[in-house]
């Protein structure tokens, strides 16, 4: 590895990269922003608002058991590092380029490195940053994200399984419509037959995973572990996410039942261009997913998974409206 910078790919790397599922190697899991004294007190400070939790089942085809997790103000970051270790969570440490300078920069320098050996990325920013903390055998269900990502490994060993991006056998449609509309969460309906056309890769400390834009992935940990995932957006993003939402909002709005993905030549450009108009005008009505964690269950390290039973469903602490009501009940939490 290149010791002036943690990341040094090879060239064939460099050019793959974005455009095949590979995995890579770093260095940045040997930095102590990673340590677990470090990660213990991050959970400490870490707003309330951005730190969310949740449990899962054992069968990956039964996404329907996942469930979000109210963390009580008392809870300290080594309860909730102890909760984990010993039970079935996964905490995402949301929004951490925004809360810490020290992942600001580190994350910045990722994709500024990127942005100068990735010509075919056309300048990557960095979007949004997930430090995701997850007890043994915790799984992420099979699903897709709007933005291309990619998954820096840190701590522990995990399986990644990646499959074909916009590959409508294995995602319907309607599904990637949905999903950038934020009309439903990333998961989606998973057979095991699917396993024949993905990668699997097994993760180490020091590996990065990466795959094409809106390749469908899922997740198995085998003990406890510390990941960063990271997404950008490049300028040829743009054209898949506004061809989507016109898909979405304005054909199928129009009860067109062969909408076309393709991203290039004059259709797709009008289609952008009457999407942006349009919402321009009127805007498409969008809902917040995130008003809706609602759970009847609370983090525990003294109970069996971690979680304890509370006696009446209430919002998620991290929730739209449960953020607002642990702010108003605790003046001195993070903003």
């Amino acid at each position: 590895m290149n010791a002036n910078f943690p990341i040094a790919w090879s060239p064939e790397e460099y050019a793959r990269f974005g455009t095949v599922p590979m995995v890579s190697r770093h260095d940045y899991h040997q930095r102590e922003l990673f340590d677990k004294t470090q990660l213990i007190a991050l959970l400490d400070s870490f707003p309330r608002k951005w730190l969310q939790a949740f449990t899962m089942g054992q069968d990956p085809c039964k996404a329907s058991e996942w469930s979000c997790v109210d963390i009580a103000p008392e809870t300290d970051g080594a309860s909730l590092w102890r909760a984990v270790e010993n039970g079935r969570i996964w905490l995402n440490i949301t929004h951490i380029e925004e809360y810490s300078d020290d992942y600001a920069s580190l994350v910045k320098g990722m994709y500024e490195h990127l942005g100068q050996h990735c010509p075919h990325l056309q300048n990557p920013r960095a979007n949004y940053s997930t430090l995701l903390i997850s007890s043994p055998g915790a799984q992420v269900y099979y699903h897709l994200d709007a933005e291309p990502n990619m998954l820096w490994h840190m701590r522990g060993q995990k399986k990644v399984w990646i499959y074909p991006a916009m590959d409508t056998r294995l995602v319907p449609q309607e599904y990637i419509e949905d999903i950038y509309a934020g009309e439903i969460d990333e998961n989606l309906p998973y057979r095991s037959e699917f396993d024949q056309f993905a990668e699997e890769f097994l993760l180490s400390p020091g590996d990065v995973a990466s795959w094409p834009h809106n390749g469908p992935h899922r997740i198995v940990n085998q003990d406890m572990n510390v990941s960063l995932a990271t997404s950008y957006y490049t300028p040829s993003i743009y054209k898949r996410q506004y061809v989507q939402l016109a898909n979405r909002f304005v054909l199928r709005g129009l009860g067109i039942t062969s909408r076309s993905m393709a991203e290039d030549g004059a259709l797709p450009a009008f289609k952008r261009f009457t999407y942006r108009a349009v919402n321009k005008i009127r805007p498409f009505e969008r809902r917040d997913r995130s008003a809706s964690y609602i759970t009847d269950l609370q983090v525990d390290p003294d109970e069996p998974l971690g979680l304890r039973k509370l006696e009446s469903a209430r919002h998620a602490s991290f929730s739209a409206k449960g953020s607002i009501s642990a702010d108003n009940n605790n003046p001195s939490s993070a903003a």
